[in-house]
């Protein structure tokens, strides 16, 4: 039980380093500068804990049509995160609009990378099944 948990442990903060990295990318992409790792870091956190929240309460009061909106407010709630933690060079804020694209850059980079693991994954898996026989 314990090896599991520490495997879980270990998955989460893979997952936050690498979701932190991406919004390094997206943001010298976007905003043309990269934000320290500590501050990415902060950044991941605060948006995986409030858009949990957030789409938690959505699909209680909407049920399963809550999951399409909840894409959408969770696009503008990373957005916002993004435009209040995540400060350019000069200290300020880097603005709404902006944040929207880093944001935009984000999710893309995450479509991308959900498509190379499915094929890598899948092409193994099919694989693995295939020299069963």
């Amino acid at each position: 039980m314990l090896t599991g948990l520490l495997g879980v442990l270990v998955f989460l903060v893979v997952c936050v380093l690498v979701g932190a990295l991406i919004v390094q990318l997206a943001t010298k992409m976007a905003a043309g500068f990269k934000p320290s790792l500590g501050n990415a870091v902060a950044t991941v956190l605060v948006g995986i804990i409030l858009g949990g929240i957030i789409n938690y309460v959505l699909q209680m009061l909407m049920g399963s049509t809550g999951s399409l909106v909840g894409l959408v407010v969770a696009f503008l709630v990373n957005a916002f995160i993004i435009n209040m933690m995540i400060k350019s060079p000069g200290g300020g804020q880097m603005g709404f609009g902006k944040a929207c694209l880093v944001s935009l850059v984000q999710y893309i980079i995450y479509i991308v990378l959900a498509v190379v693991l499915f094929f890598v994954f899948g092409a193994a898996l099919v694989g693995m099944m295939g020299a069963v026989h």
